[in-house]
């Protein structure tokens, strides 16, 4: 059983565990394994089979999408208090992506069969995983819409936002390579460098080896909705 009271509460102070009542979060953090990767290491890879779900404690995942021509690129990254493994799980179906830890990350895992046993025994708990699903959604959809945006540093600038909602806050460093960055936005890699020095040129970002860290969070929404 998982009895960290710190990361219990860490996250229950956040994201779609905090907003679900006290009986389900009491009874999912009673199936929860501590299960840590090192980085580059896969918590799941696209078409397994799903085995059950990873809420993340601390540190970070990518997750990468396959193309039709069979390519896998970064779609995302996450740090703590991110959830994922319900859709496939839930719909009895293999994985549609695959997520890697960037560096070293600390998961809560929940396997397939104490999950299958809280449902049955706890029908109403159904209603708290399709809210998560529904967060996922939400969180594909504006990555979605964020890259049919005009503009290749207007697409930048709102990457970047969502990226640093889920950064660690402890120093702000939003650790993602100009490689990955590139594929998140859909631009070349010297077009991006090109645009990432542009706004640390106006001292809106602060640039450092294979991490970004924001400066001025005001000024770059602002200059999102001119």
């Amino acid at each position: 059983m998982f009895d960290n009271q710190h990361d219990r509460q860490r996250l229950l102070d956040s994201g779609w565990l905090g907003a679900r009542g006290a009986g389900f979060q009491a009874d999912l953090l009673a199936c929860g394994i501590g299960k840590p990767f090192e980085e580059g290491e896969a918590l799941y890879h696209h078409g397994d089979l799903a085995n059950g779900v990873y809420g993340v404690l601390d540190g970070a995942v990518q997750i990468t999408a396959p193309a039709d021509d069979g390519q896998e690129f970064v779609v995302h990254r996450q740090g703590g208090g991110f959830w994922i493994g319900d859709l496939a799980l839930f719909a009895e179906s293999s994985r549609l992506v695959s997520v890697i830890a960037t560096q070293h990350t600390r998961t809560l895992f929940f396997p397939s069969l104490r999950l299958d046993r809280l449902v049955r025994d706890n029908p109403e708990y159904v209603r708290d995983f399709y809210a998560l699903s529904h967060e996922n959604m939400q969180t594909a959809l504006r990555i979605m819409a964020n890259l049919a945006v005009t503009g290749t540093e207007k697409r930048l600038v709102l990457r970047l936002l969502h990226l640093d909602e889920g950064a660690s806050k402890s120093d702000g460093w939003i650790i993602v390579s100009q490689d990955e960055l590139a594929e998140m936005v859909a631009v070349s890699v010297p077009t991006l460098h090109r645009k990432l020095h542009h706004l640390a040129d106006q001292g809106l970002i602060e640039l450092g080896y294979g991490r970004v860290r924001l400066k001025d969070r005001r000024k770059l929404i602002a200059a999102c909705q001119c």
